[in-house]
């Protein structure tokens, strides 16, 4: 017969794992082991110079790119696509720009509208959700933001400047203020370093109560009740663990105010944005983020790169003006610049076994391939980070021309946990691609 033994033991006990469940989720993964897999999409216009995007090289053996070389730090963390073609872009209302950067997200048609651009006929926003909202309709729950999303000088409110969307013509701004962006996330939250390293210790005292109390029933149970305390106290040292490596990692940014009217900031805008994402994700705040650098038809000219000429005006100049396709591929390999920051701040957050950059996956995505003849195809894609496992990286995938932009969205929906076999419009969505 099993010894009987003292209630308050055992309620005591029980009241010490209860309280593991007040753990943010960051710290004990969305099955209370393994960390959570996160989504960050970021976006930068205009399309690229292709020839000096793709690597060269095909699978896990390939070089990087002038654009891309800037992410050599990471290319065992990358995946390349090529080929990915947005073809929902050929139908509907809206000019080229408009298109690219309404469908690029939800690979469906934009609506009706007034909006008049520089071809086609009018239009209107979106006509369906964007893929990271769909997400975070599955996911966002478990967070204290269902999803995040961080604007550079977007500084207009148009279809032009609009890729996230909760529905049909429902676009969703994003936040450009770094200030409000910090307060809205950690003002209130005690997340600065002192308080957070006192609230770790008194979470830690608990699971050390709940480890005591464990120990202490192990004699009085039946072997397979013994069974089970001994699985909840290998439960409880990951947790343990998970938590002393969250002391450093959770910590909010230092965020001071910055002129936004002044074009000269783009980069120190970027660049606390940047800080600001990946510190929520690393404090548990959100598991869906997105980065918006200016908008379609960007014209920001880039000084500190001494590029005085606007952006959008320089990729409609033609192949053969070489100092105008120089100063491109000096624009494009300055934001792969940035992309390699963010990823940067992400592989600093020991995680698990990895880092936070393991268990996320990041995507860089623009609303056209090429400026100047305004096409959707081959769309250039970067992805970095295995999304906890789920993605086989270090590669270049090529696809053939017709692979739909559709099976991308889904394919990201799927591997963050949304089980869904179309995405979009479905007459250009055939399933997910094999990315594994």
């Amino acid at each position: 017969m099993t010894a009987r033994f003292d209630r308050r033991a055992l309620l005591g006990a029980g009241a010490a794992m209860a309280a593991t469940s007040l753990l943010p989720r960051r710290a004990r993964g969305a099955d209370g082991g393994a960390p959570p897999t996160r989504l960050v999409i970021m976006f930068t216009a205009n399309g690229t110079i292709y020839n000096q995007w793709l690597p060269q090289g095909t699978g896990s053996s390939f070089t990087l790119s002038p654009i891309l070389a800037p992410l050599a730090p990471f290319q065992s963390k990358l995946l390349v696509l090529d080929g990915i073609n947005v073809l929902s872009a050929a139908n509907g209302p809206g000019d080229d720009h408009m298109k690219g950067m309404g469908h690029m997200l939800t690979g469906i048609e934009l609506l009706p509208g007034t909006t008049q651009g520089g071809a086609g006929t009018p239009a209107g926003f979106a006509g369906g959700i964007s893929v990271d909202q769909r997400i975070a309709a599955d996911i966002g729950g478990q967070t204290r933001f269902p999803s995040l999303e961080f604007g550079v000088m977007v500084q207009s409110s148009d279809v032009w400047s609009r890729m996230i969307y909760s529905g049909a013509n429902q676009p969703l701004p994003p936040m450009e203020d770094p200030m409000k962006a910090f307060s809205r996330i950690f003002t209130g939250s005690q997340l600065n370093p002192a308080a957070l390293t006192a609230l770790l210790a008194r979470r830690k005292s608990v699971l050390d109560y709940a480890q005591g109390s464990l120990a202490s029933l192990a004699p009085r149970v039946s072997s397979d009740d013994r069974v089970r305390l001994q699985q909840h106290a290998d439960s409880i040292r990951q947790i343990e663990s998970q938590l002393l490596a969250q002391t450093s990692a959770c910590s909010a940014p230092t965020v001071t105010a910055i002129d936004l009217t002044n074009n000269a900031n783009y980069p120190a805008v970027g660049k606390v944005q940047m800080d600001i994402l990946a510190a929520a994700l690393a404090c548990g705040q959100t598991r869906v983020a997105s980065l918006q650098w200016s908008h379609s038809v960007s014209d920001v000219p880039m000084s500190w790169i001494n590029v005085t000429s606007g952006h959008h005006t320089l990729s409609h100049k033609p192949d053969t003006d070489t100092v105008s396709q120089g100063q491109l591929v000096q624009i494009n390999t300055w934001y792969a610049q940035q992309f390699a920051y963010l990823l940067a701040k992400l592989d600093s957050v020991a995680e698990g076994s990895g880092t936070l950059l393991d268990n996320c996956m990041v995507v860089w995505v623009n609303e056209l391939s090429k400026g100047n003849v305004h096409s959707h195809k081959p769309l250039p894609v970067v992805i970095a980070g295995g999304c906890g496992g789920a993605l086989k990286t270090g590669r270049v995938v090529s696809f053939s021309s017709a692979q739909p932009h559709n099976n991308l969205l889904v394919t990201l929906a799927d591997l963050m946990g949304t089980n869904i076999t179309t995405f979009g419009n479905p007459a250009y969505c055939t399933g997910p691609l094999s990315l594994a």
